[in-house]
């Protein structure tokens, strides 16, 4: 992968399930991310047999597997279910030093849980656990978090988040990301943080507009560049970038992105359905820096239950558009 990255492909052929896995890579420590994974999706958990729906197919049985390298190091994730046994006359739970029944007419088993079991390339293996039911999270031993990583999806891309704002306004970096709000809003003037924190902008009225009353797609490339500039270093990861956003202001919209990337030496990895968005992800970066070859386009394809992504690198994307050959 390169800086700036963006995946395509159709309807349910697993982009956003892309951005999740790299998402619970990114943060393996943390037992909490695949229960903010399914709030993302809209699905609230009642009770640890909800989990079921990370698995394939519902089957507790098929772990999940996780393997990739960031920054040079390798990192494993498993996910298993966590099970209680309790006896067939109650709903006592069964002594947790009783050897495991082998016969299901001896006990009754359920998933009380999940496990993340992790490892590093340094070969250092660590545990964490978390419970609906008992409202218990097991976070894993010493083990310390290098990396910085942000998920947005379409519903929580536009709650723009006020500590990156504040810190952008701390750090007097606000010039950059008013030239390309003026370029989408004419009028904006100025950016400011209000009372209890609220983002607030001048249009040159007689007073401030709270940032909420502002259009989804303002808000959202406010919240692209803020989260940027908060997480130097770090992994941004949009679902459905263009969501909400016209298409004329998507060229400027990559243009920023790209700059701010360079600039705080952040990662993006983003999806879209959007031709038009993908278009001005090649074309803008061809202004940006022209014969660069610092983004990627990839396509993933579905076949049967077996997945595949085709790279396309920025030559031979724009050779693809320029033949209007149908990268998505």
């Amino acid at each position: 992968m390169r800086s700036v990255n963006l995946l395509v492909g159709r309807n349910n052929c697993g982009k956003t399930t892309v951005l999740e896995g790299i998402f619970l890579l990114s943060g393996m420590s943390n037992p909490q991310l695949p229960f903010n994974i399914h709030r993302f999706r809209d699905l609230n958990l009642a009770s640890d047999e909800d989990f079921g729906v990370m698995f394939r197919n519902l089957d507790f049985s098929l772990p999940i597997q996780l393997q990739g390298e960031i920054n040079g190091h390798e990192r494993h994730l498993k996910i298993t279910p966590d099970y209680a046994y309790y006896s067939p006359m109650g709903d006592d739970k069964m002594p947790i030093n009783q050897p495991v029944p082998v016969s299901t007419a001896a006990s009754i088993r359920m998933v009380e849980g999940i496990n993340l079991d992790f490892e590093t390339d340094k070969k250092e293996k660590y545990h964490g656990e978390f419970h609906i039911k008992e409202g218990k999270v097991t976070i894993a031993g010493k083990y310390v978090e290098g990396l910085t990583c942000t998920y947005l999806n379409p519903r929580i891309a536009t709650l723009v988040n006020e500590k990156f704002m504040e810190n952008l306004l701390v750090q007097k970096r606000l010039d950059t990301l008013l030239t390309v709000l003026k370029e989408i809003v004419p009028t904006i003037e100025d950016v400011r943080m209000g009372a209890q924190n609220k983002v607030y902008v001048d249009i040159g009225a007689e007073r401030l507009i709270p940032i909420n009353v502002m259009g989804d797609g303002m808000r959202k490339i406010l919240n692209y560049l803020a989260s940027i500039n908060g997480i130097t270093n770090g992994v941004l990861l949009i679902d459905e970038i263009e969501n909400g956003l016209h298409y004329s202001s998507l060229s400027t919209t990559w243009k920023a992105l790209f700059s701010a990337c360079r600039e705080n030496k952040v990662q993006v990895i983003a999806t879209t359905h959007s031709y038009e968005c993908v278009q001005a992800f090649s074309k803008s970066y061809e202004v940006f820096e022209p014969g660069g070859d610092d983004i990627r386009l990839f396509r993933i394809e579905k076949d049967g239950e077996n997945h595949r992504a085709v790279t396309y690198d920025a030559e031979v994307l724009r050779a693809g558009l320029e033949k209007d050959f149908e990268v998505r």
